[in-house]
C-alpha cells in the first residue's frame, strides 16, 4: 500500500489528512487520523482505520512531505562505492550523520539555497513502524513500515568553513601535531528546506527485503545520479541493526539509506564531496523505482 499526507488544492489547505493512494486516486481516512497516529499504531490501526468509499483525484490534493515531523532522521553517508569514489575503498561498519526534523519539506516545496552551491542526494529513506532495540538483521527488516524518498540536500561550502585546526597525535609516530580536521557536516546539511520527502511512503511489503530498485536526480532535466539500491554497501535491515545497537529507534524515525554514484557527465574530475549545482533556479527531480518522483525547486 501507499500512504500520503496531503492539504486539499480547495477549500481549507492548512488541515492535514491522511490518504491511502491507488491506481483510482486518494482515498481520505475518515478518523482524521496523521501519519504519526498510524505508525504509532501498527498493523492493528492500519487494519481497523477506516477509509472514504470515494477517491479524490491526485490533482485535487496537495502532498505533503508523508512524514511531516519525523522523531528522529539518521542519515547514512558514503554507503556506497560511487559516493567513497573508487573500488579499493571500503567499510567495516556504517557512518551515520543526523537531519533536524525541522527541515523536512514536501513534494512542490521549495528548497532555498540562499545563492550558494548545493548538491542533491537521492536517498531510499526508511520509516520505521516499531520501536526496535539491539535488533539483528532480521528483526529489524520487521521494524521498517515502509520506505520515501529523502533529498538529502547539503552545502558543501559549509563543511569547508567549518574546517579547524588542532594538534592530534600521529597515529604512526605518536608526534603531536598541527593538523587540519574537516569540518562537521551538520551545518552543511541542516539548512530550512533542506529535507525533502515524499510524495508518500509505500509499505514494506510491496518491495520486499532489500529491494533493488534504480535511483535518479535530474536537475533541469540533466542527469546527475544514477545507480540502485542494490549498489548500497549496508543494506536497510543493517543500517537500522547497526543504529540499533546504541540507540532505540521508535515508530516515526527515518533512517536514510544514502546516496549513490554521479553521472560521469555530471562529476567529470571532481571527487563525490565537490559536486555542486549552480545557485540558480531550476527543478530537482529524484526518482526511486517503485515509489515515485519527489519534485522540488531550487530557489
Amino acid at each position: 500500500m501507499k500512504f500520503c499526507t496531503f492539504s486539499l488544492r480547495d477549500g481549507d489547505g492548512s488541515k492535514t489528512r491522511v490518504g491511502s493512494v491507488t491506481d483510482e486516486g486518494v482515498f481520505e481516512a475518515l478518523e482524521g487520523i496523521s501519519m504519526q497516529d498510524l505508525l504509532d499504531g501498527g498493523a492493528v490501526l492500519e487494519k481497523k482505520a477506516k477509509w472514504a468509499s470515494e477517491p479524490r483525484s491526485l490533482s485535487s490534493v496537495r502532498l505533503a512531505a508523508p512524514l511531516p515531523r519525523p522523531r528522529k532522521i539518521l542519515a547514512a553517508i558514503v554507503n556506497t562505492k560511487g559516493m567513497l569514489g573508487g573500488s579499493d575503498v571500503s567499510l567495516d561498519r556504517p557512518r551515520i550523520d543526523m537531519k533536524a526534523p525541522s527541515a523536512v519539506i514536501g513534494p512542490g516545496e521549495t528548497v532555498k539555497t540562499r545563492g550558494s552551491g548545493v548538491r542533491p542526494e537521492v536517498e531510499l529513506a526508511a520509516v520505521i513502524g516499531m520501536r526496535v532495540s539491539g535488533a539483528k538483521p532480521r528483526q529489524a527488516g520487521r521494524a521498517i513500515f515502509g520506505y520515501t524518498i529523502l533529498n538529502d540536500m547539503t552545502a558543501p561550502k559549509d563543511s569547508r568553513e567549518d574546517a579547524y585546526e588542532a594538534y592530534r597525535r600521529d597515529p604512526k609516530t605518536k608526534e603531536l601535531r598541527r593538523v587540519t580536521l574537516r569540518g562537521p557536516l551538520f551545518r552543511s546539511k541542516n539548512h530550512d528546506t533542506f529535507c525533502p520527502m515524499g510524495p508518500w511512503i509505500v509499505t514494506a511489503d510491496e518491495l520486499g527485503p532489500s529491494p533493488d530498485l534504480r535511483m535518479t536526480t535530474r536537475f533541469r532535466g540533466r542527469l546527475l545520479q544514477d545507480g540502485r539500491t542494490s549498489d548500497y554497501i549496508f543494506s536497510p535491515e543493517a543500517l537500522v541493526a547497526y543504529i540499533s545497537s546504541f540507540l532505540t529507534l521508535e515508530p516515526g524515525d527515518v533512517v536514510s539509506c544514502g546516496s549513490v554514484g554521479w553521472t560521469k557527465e555530471a562529476l567529470g574530475d571532481l571527487d563525490p564531496t565537490e559536486f555542486v549545482c549552480t545557485p540558480s533556479a531550476g527543478y530537482l527531480e529524484l526518482e526511486v523505482e517503485a515509489i515515485g518522483v519527489l519534485r522540488n525547486r531550487l530557489s
